[in-house]
């Protein structure tokens, strides 16, 4: 795609957004600000981050081929769609929470998002069928099935059953196939096309990705056992543990021996970014395995902390780096610049501290410590690295690094 360049730093000006709202949030646990709520900022935040930068990231990627000018001008005008109506949320949750107008754009951009998986597979159709191909079709496949926990929202709402447990598992739904299932799988995606443009194997073999594929449906259990608590579910998210731990010890074996053949090939930024993020998708299966002992569940799902450093672990340390890996392995970031340098340091280290202290505190009132001195003001100023390190990303240009051959440099 032609305009995978500029899509990217619209991309980027979504985390910015999103970025900065995450730290008006930590503000207003330390002072008051006039006329903003927290939870119609939250509902702002969430939306902007996913299915903003999260989801057109992703999908600059996913696009980037080489369409015919009537491709191109469709896949275009489809994600400027997708862009204005994440606009609209961003404004209308700001105000409004959940309301006419919120609900109104984030039904567009689901109708939106559908033609535009349907260009991605399309699109993709060149990606190695048992490697690259196959993780990305899984994604967009998860994507669609993420989806069918929203559409089951009206419904539910429509015969009274807002704030019941049905209610509750369809928010789930959505938000554990859209981390697990797209984001996920998207991200491996990636790192595989690369791996396969290098001439390194394909880097996990089919029996892998079935393991990933049944224990990712499998693990949607463990959203039910939080309140139903029968054996037979807890039997079911047992075998998903299992069955992640499994593929995720194939898939590091797998991944350690590619990355070691692929160091020489890439620029040391890129390298790294590539690697933390792999190394953050290892520990979300450890932790995902530890959640399903009871008293660790029951600890994980009532401290907030928990799971706000379990998001943003996923989103910001996984699928995040991978996209700043993406951009740097095709030349639109260059890491021999002192900008994006000092760009992606920031953001690294504002990811690094924030989630210390969202499990280190959390911790601390697990054992019945309290709250750490200056707990809130700590993590606000760990928090403005983030978007302190986005918006020097933004501000360099980018490069004019080709979309479809990345661009190898030598590693400094």
């Amino acid at each position: 795609m032609n305009d995978a360049r500029r899509w990217y730093r619209i991309a980027l000006a979504d985390l910015l957004v999103a970025a900065v709202i995450g730290c008006i949030l930590r503000t207003i646990y330390i002072v008051e600000i006039p006329h903003l709520t927290f939870k119609p900022l939250l509902h702002a935040h969430s939306h902007t981050a996913l299915l903003g930068w999260i989801f057109i990231g992703l999908m600059v990627f996913l696009l980037d081929d080489e369409p015919d000018e009537r491709t191109r001008r469709r896949r275009k005008a489809l994600l400027w769609t997708a862009q204005g109506a994440v606009i609209g949320m961003l404004l209308s949750f700001s105000v409004q929470g959940y309301g006419p107008v919120s609900i109104s754009m984030s039904a567009l951009h689901m109708l939106t998002s559908y033609l535009l998986v349907r260009e991605a597979w399309v699109a993709t159709r060149p990606w190695s069928p048992v490697g690259s191909r196959s993780l990305a079709r899984i994604a967009l496949i998860g994507f669609i099935l993420s989806t069918l926990g929203i559409w089951a929202i009206g419904p539910l709402l429509a015969t009274g059953q807002f704030g019941t447990e049905i209610y509750y598992w369809s928010i789930q739904f959505f938000l554990h196939f859209q981390f697990n299932g797209w984001a996920w799988f998207a991200a491996l995606a990636l790192w595989g096309r690369w791996a396969e443009l290098q001439g390194a194997p394909t880097p996990l073999d089919r029996f892998t990705v079935r393991l990933w594929v049944v224990g990712t449906v499998l693990s949607f259990a463990l959203a039910i056992a939080w309140s139903e608590r029968f054996w037979y579910i807890i039997a079911v998210n047992s075998v998903a543990v299992l069955l992640q731990l499994w593929a995720g010890w194939r898939t590091g074996i797998a991944l350690r021996r590619t990355q070691v053949q692929l160091m020489g090939q890439a620029q040391l930024w890129a390298w790294r970014c590539v690697t933390y993020a792999l190394v953050v998708m290892g520990l979300k299966v450890v932790m995902q395995a530890a959640v399903a002992i009871p008293p660790v569940a029951i600890m994980a799902f009532t401290i907030r902390n928990y799971v706000i450093g379990f998001i943003h672990l996923n989103m910001l340390g996984a699928i995040t780096l991978m996209l700043f890996a993406m951009a740097l392995l095709r030349g639109w970031f260059v890491s021999t610049s002192t900008r994006v340098r000092i760009g992606l340091s920031l953001f690294t280290s504002g990811m690094v501290l924030t989630e210390a202290l969202l499990f280190l505190q959390g911790t601390l009132f697990w054992i019945g410590w309290g709250m750490m001195p200056g707990y809130h003001g700590l993590l606000l100023g760990a928090s403005i690295l983030l978007p302190l390190g986005v918006a020097i990303l933004i501000l360099f240009p980018l490069g004019r690094g080709r979309s479809r051959r990345l661009v190898l440099e030598r590693r400094r």
